[in-house]
This record gives structure tokens, C-alpha cells and sequence, in this order.
């Protein structure tokens, strides 16, 4: 089991825990986690960010590609228990409608 990031299943539901406070796009972790994720036959995916304080640049193309890739497979993901200032980044981006903040 990774450290950094936890899995919960239950039925077609999927909870990513980042245990972490940087969210790395370059962590090999992040890249077979999302990638093993779209292989499942799940319907919703929650990124909890609860730890989170600080996410690259990389980080955040490599969630908005997880996103739309999960979109093709009519899979929801959802972001919760994000940093305030956190959000208040996605919003200047113009990405927590797309994450459903």
C-alpha cells in the first residue's frame, strides 16, 4: 500500500486520499493510481485533498486529464475537503465548476 496515497472502494465508488501536501504531477504514484482507476468498472471517483496544500502545474494537467478521460467512460469525479486557498486557486483558473467545486 502506498503511503502517499490511499484507495478506498466501496460498491462503484472510489475515495483517493492524497496524504500528502504537495500533489506531484511527476510522482509515479499519481500516474498508476489515476491510470488503474479508469481500468475499474466504477461510476464516481471523490479526490479527497483534505492534506493538500500545494499542487504543481503537472499535478493539475494530470487531473484534468484523469478528469477528462473519466468523463469518456461516464465516470464523475468530484473533488472534496480541499485547502481553502486551494480552491480559491482552481477558481482563478477557472476550474472548480469543472471539478465540481
Amino acid at each position: 500500500m502506498n503511503e502517499k496515497i490511499l484507495i478506498e472502494e466501496k460498491a462503484n465508488t472510489i475515495r483517493v486520499r492524497f496524504m500528502d501536501q504537495i500533489l506531484d504531477g511527476n510522482s509515479p504514484e499519481l500516474r498508476e493510481t489515476l491510470s488503474s482507476i479508469l481500468e475499474k468498472d466504477v461510476t464516481e471517483v471523490y479526490l479527497d485533498l483534505e492534506k493538500v496544500v500545494i499542487v504543481s502545474s503537472l499535478g493539475i494537467s494530470r487531473l484534468l486529464s484523469f478528469k477528462n478521460k473519466a468523463d469518456e467512460k461516464k465516470i464523475t469525479v468530484k473533488i472534496v475537503n480541499i485547502q481553502e486557498k486551494l480552491k480559491e486557486t482552481l477558481k482563478k483558473l477557472m476550474l472548480d465548476q469543472f471539478f465540481g467545486l
